[in-house]
């Protein structure tokens, strides 16, 4: 306890020292303020009386100029006193009327012109002498009209008989004076004699001689609230209100106005003509100001919104708060400059670590930190890692920005610089991807990014960045837009028309566009695009589809014989069924293929059924071959005992024949009996072959040249029937083919039928051949016949499936086809040339097997 007294006693002296004279200040101040605010109302308070005294004063003058104009002129008319009176009231607008009412002698007579001067006879009736209004200048038509009477309104008689017992200017109280839009006006009049000239020495000029009577009065009528705010608007808002009273007048008529301060023209006086409630405890001035025979008393009172001259006037709470607030401050400054020494020594070690632990991070990872000058002409620092891009030992001390830019080439350079001159433009960051190549086929894709690094005046002082390898990132987008690309291709160019539908049968999304035209303009319905007779299946399958969430299939024929199927697939949300994906597609090759399959299933019976019979005919092929071996034996052992027989009893007949031409007979009969029987053996081979079951193995060592003999054999009696000349042309070996023996035995055995069946008469003929490249890597089997060619129409056409010139006679078109796909999996190319006179080449180009 004792040590941290000690250890803060400068804090604790310096917070109760600061509180004392915070506090006495702050009084002072207080008073001062409460003082000089006072002072300011009292001057403000003083500038306004005057100003109203000297605004009356000016008023009461008018009436004096009028009767100097008199006693100048000696004669005015109305339009000379018009113009002066005019005048008059554009420099006064609070004058409402200016009258000049002469006295008349008696109640008949008529009032002069113009200007007094001539004597007046004396007034001896016992009526008041008639004061008719001779001459007027009004600015709104106020006041009593020329020819009135005054004397007979008794506050005006009133006020001429004041004015005639003092000779001087009179004024009445307040009159209320109805405006020309019937509202009621405070106004008060003011009347001065005017006197013949006095004829005595050292009397004045207009100054009443005892006992005189004047010649009539000019008279004056004054709105008292324009006298007042002219008197006031003269001077600066100060939040001051002027109350105006007529001292001269009973109790009852003695408030003359009230002026409100512009600061708060809300205020009002109240009825009985006092100041308003709120300026009760407010200060006040009073002062009277003579009006004529009259004294009004000004009250000034200053409300709650009065403008001082002081900054503040509120000061004092400003200085108490302030000395508060600094000497808190200067307390915590104290206390906390204590405490910061050991946070300090705290904060180094941690800003250390920090460093360290940043250093480790740029020189660890593979991102190349890099930081410039602002105006990018000094490389300030770059990231040890640099040299896995440069890939070669380069010095990273260097200060020229040529380090970092020298890695791109020269047009990437340029949009790296223009980057950065962007950056130091508009102060954003930017993001480039650039390439770096590292030797002929090593490349990487970097992205560069740099910020702008400022001061607190936003200040352009450092450019920061970092480079990254992405170029997995980049292999690996390029092969996804690459993906996308071919899958939106895929799908855009997909066979299929496929589209969605909501729940109303309505398209929402298509692949491409319609082939059908699809009700009206902005009609979507999906219906319209089958046939009238599908729609009402198609709708109501549909509608199962969005019941029960299950895909559904429909299908149809057209008019013109094609097969459709409609594959109804549900879009589910978590909650329902939201919309259903329709694929409409052409099935008519696979119901033909289905046809083609049962009839390849009829033709795999025939293969079975002929196995059958060539299995029968083996048996009997065998004992005729036994038999024909054994009687040529048993003839070659008879032939030496008949030729004895001859030599020792000449010639004899055999059969009828003698025994030299029995012998050739009998030989040639005995080879052709043995080779027949050889023949039918291999047709029974080839035939077995031919139904054995393909498993689709595509691993077998197929030897051309053996395949071939196979195929014209077993194509023996077709080829005796379409032609006398048919060629096989093989080498002494050939090189064997991986793949399977029986698909390319189906294939030479269709393209040789074709060949055959194309020739127009027996004479033409047909020649196979099978020779190696000039390469050496691949086997070319032609077989070129003299039949009636291809056309070009025809020959667009050859390969494609169903397609077939040959349909009456039983032609299903799939022969061909099937070839061409069994050659493609063998790797080869089947070609079709047609030749310039007659005839087709047909061309089997097959690669070679490269294993031993």
């Amino acid at each position: 306890m004792l040590d941290n007294l000690r250890k803060y006693a400068a804090a604790y002296a310096v917070a109760i020292g600061g509180v004392l004279l915070t506090c006495v200040s702050s009084w002072n101040v207080r008073d001062e303020l409460q003082t000089s605010h006072l002072k300011e109302f009292q001057w403000a308070a003083s500038d306004r009386i005057e100003s109203v005294r000297a605004v009356v004063g000016q008023g009461l003058d008018a009436l004096r100029e009028i009767r100097g104009l008199f006693y100048a002129a000696q004669g005015i008319d109305e339009t000379e006193f018009s113009v002066f009176a005019d005048s008059i009231l554009q420099r006064r607008p609070y004058i409402e009327s200016l009258l000049w009412a002469p006295l008349l002698a008696a109640p008949g007579q008529v009032p002069p012109e113009g200007a007094p001067g001539k004597p007046r006879a004396a007034v001896g009736s016992e009526l008041p002498p008639p004061v008719p209004v001779a001459l007027v200048a009004s600015r709104a038509a106020l006041g009593p009209a020329k020819g009135v009477d005054l004397n007979a309104i008794s506050e005006v008689a009133t006020l001429f008989e004041r004015a005639r017992e003092s000779g001087e200017i009179a004024v009445s109280g307040r009159m209320a004076l109805t405006g020309p839009d019937r509202e009621s006006l405070s106004v008060i009049y003011a009347a001065l004699p005017v006197y013949a000239p006095g004829k005595a020495r050292g009397v004045a000029a207009g100054a009443p001689p005892p006992h005189a009577e004047p010649l009539g009065f000019v008279l004056g009528i004054y709105r008292i609230d324009e006298l007042v705010h002219l008197a006031i608007s003269l001077l600066e808002p100060r939040g001051v209100e002027v109350l105006v009273s007529d001292d001269s007048a009973g109790s009852e008529a003695k408030f003359l106005h009230f002026y409100a301060s512009r600061l708060e023209p809300r205020s009002a006086a109240t009825a009985a003509g006092l100041l308003p409630d709120q300026d009760k405890d407010q200060p006040r001035m009073v002062a009277t100001i003579s009006v004529g025979d009259r004294r009004w008393s000004i009250t000034c009172v200053a409300t709650h919104t009065f403008r001082s001259a002081e900054a503040f006037t509120q000061a004092h709470w400003s200085v108490l708060v302030g000395g508060i607030l600094f000497t808190a401050l200067l307390s915590f400054y104290l206390v906390r400059s204590r405490r910061e020494m050991d946070s300090r020594i705290r904060l180094a070690q941690t800003i250390y670590e920090r460093e360290e632990l940043l250093r480790q991070l740029a020189e660890t990872v593979d991102v190349v930190f890099w930081a410039t000058n602002a105006e990018a002409t000094r490389l300030e620092y770059i990231g040890p890692a640099f040299r896995q891009i440069v890939d070669e030992e380069v010095s990273l001390d260097s200060s020229a920005p040529s380090l970092l830019l020298d890695v791109f080439e020269p047009d990437d350079r340029r949009i790296l610089r223009e980057a950065i001159a962007q950056l130091q433009t508009d102060g954003g960051r930017f993001t480039v991807v650039l390439p770096v190549s590292r030797g002929e086929h090593d490349l990487l894709w970097l992205r560069v990014c740099g910020f702008p690094v400022r001061e607190v005046a936003a200040q352009l002082t450092r450019i920061v960045g970092f480079c990254e390898d992405i170029t997995e990132h980049k292999l690996a987008e390029d092969a996804l837009r690459d993906s996308e690309a071919k899958l939106r291709t895929l799908f855009n160019h997909s066979p299929d028309l496929i589209f969605t539908v909501d729940a109303q049968a309505n398209i929402l999304l298509t692949n491409r566009p319609l082939p059908y035209p699809v009700g009206g303009a902005g009609d979507k319905r999906s219906e319209l695009i089958l046939p009238p007779d599908v729609r009402a299946a198609y709708l109501e399958k549909l509608w199962q589809v969005f019941a029960s969430g299950r895909i559904e299939h429909y299908q149809y024929t057209s008019s013109d014989g094609t097969w459709w199927e409609i594959r109804m697939v549900p879009i589910a949300s978590a909650k329902a069924v939201m919309a259903a994906m329709v694929v409409i597609t052409d099935i008519t090759e696979n119901r033909k293929l289905q046809w083609q399959a049962i009839r390849s299933a009829r033709l795999a019976s025939l293969g079975v059924l002929s196995a059958g019979i060539a299995h029968e005919i083996s048996n009997p092929n065998h004992a005729i071959t036994a038999n024909a071996a054994l009687l040529t034996r048993i003839w070659h052992d008879a032939l030496p005992i008949l030729g004895e027989y001859q030599q020792e009893q000449g010639d004899f007949l055999l059969a009828g024949l003698s025994f030299a031409q029995a012998r050739e007979t009998i030989s040639r009969g005995m080879g052709d009996i043995a080779e027949n029987a050889r023949r039918i053996q291999k047709i029974i081979a080839n035939l077995k072959h031919l139904g054995k079951q393909d498993r689709g193995h595509m691993d077998e060592l197929a030897d051309i040249g053996k395949i071939l003999d196979a195929a014209v054999t077993l194509l023996d009696a077709r080829i005796r029937k379409h032609t006398d000349s048919l060629t096989l042309d093989l080498p002494d070996a050939l090189p064997v083919v991986r793949g399977n023996v029986q698909q390319l035995e189906q294939v030479f055995i269709n393209v040789i039928v074709n060949a055959l069946e194309s020739l127009p008469e027996r004479s033409r003929s047909v020649k196979i051949s099978a020779r190696l490249d000039s390469a050496g890597g691949r086997i070319i089997v032609r077989v070129k016949d003299q039949g009636q060619g291809i056309s070009e129409d025809v020959m667009a056409q050859i390969g494609e499936p169903f397609f077939t010139t040959k349909a009456e006679t039983g032609g299903t078109g799939l022969g061909l086809s099937i070839s061409s796909s069994i050659v493609e999996k063998h790797g080869g190319v089947l070609r079709f040339e047609s030749n310039k006179k007659f005839g087709t080449t047909v061309s089997i180009d097959l690669p070679i097997s490269t294993e031993e």
